[in-house]
């Protein structure tokens, strides 16, 4: 993973403070009576703060954010917790990282429990490798997905914002404005079927981020990073020139919260 250099921010003050709300799924029904996402936290999800940057998705979208790990659930969960588990919860967030590892690491009880509430009407948000991680395969590594997004993924490569790095800032076409957003190992989404509503294109035309319904539920996905924060990208005299775009990721966590 590249290595990064936290900017002294007012952004990023308020950036940690925000997160830090966040909680651990064991006591999400002391929070009774507020709307929470639930956001993955665990092998897989990326060291650079995806989850925490996923979190303040979901803080800024009027959620109170919920960590999981992956062995929120396992045979050992009475039925009853596991019945209960997402009880006030509208949002599964998959962050960013390593699709195949966050898969395996999940135990087989809360995998089936995160495709159940979306098909019964919850909201999932995908970033990256939270896109890869939605369909049948992941990607291209033959390890199945979640099932709950039709069409297949796989790796988009653009060469990176300077040699030697590991991540780009790609123009994206994104809901009718063309953007410039964060980039690092994601998918383009492919053999999407009609009726899957394609938000977002890479500037080589492939598609970037879509959404879908899946059961009772919504599903966003996206391959690039509109949750990333400012110093992500701001590293080594590199630039974001259009700055965050964290309103489009708010505006993915309200539109699978419906």
């Amino acid at each position: 993973m590249k290595l990064k250099v936290l900017a002294s921010s007012l952004g990023f003050v308020l950036f940690l403070l925000t997160t830090s709300t966040a909680i651990s799924a064991e006591n999400h029904h002391k929070n009774k009576g507020k709307q929470i996402a639930y956001i993955y936290d665990g092998i897989g999800a990326c060291p650079e703060d995806c989850a925490k940057s996923a979190a303040l998705m979901a803080y800024q979208a009027g959620y109170n954010p919920v960590y999981v790990g992956p062995q929120a659930l396992t045979e050992n969960s009475s039925p009853d917790y596991v019945k209960h588990f997402f009880d006030g919860v509208k949002v599964w967030i998959q962050p960013g990282g390593h699709s195949r590892p966050a898969y395996e690491a999940m135990n087989p009880i809360l995998r089936a429990a995160i495709v159940n509430f979306v098909f019964t009407g919850g909201g999932y948000v995908g970033f990256c490798a939270g896109a890869f991680i939605t369909t049948q395969q992941i990607g291209t590594t033959g390890t199945p997905g979640f099932s709950i997004f039709p069409g297949k993924t796989a790796p988009l490569m653009p060469p990176p914002a300077r040699p030697g790095l590991s991540f780009s800032l790609e123009e994206i076409h994104w809901n009718g404005k063309n953007r410039v957003v964060y980039f690092e190992g994601g998918p383009y989404l492919y053999d999407l079927p009609a009726g899957v509503e394609v938000m977002a294109t890479y500037s080589n035309g492939k598609v970037a981020a879509a959404r879908n319904t899946f059961g009772l539920g919504r599903v966003y996905i996206t391959g690039a990073h509109p949750e990333a924060p400012r110093w992500w990208s701001n590293y080594d005299g590199i630039f974001d020139r259009d700055g965050t775009d964290y309103d489009l990721a708010v505006s993915m966590v309200h539109w699978v919260a419906q």
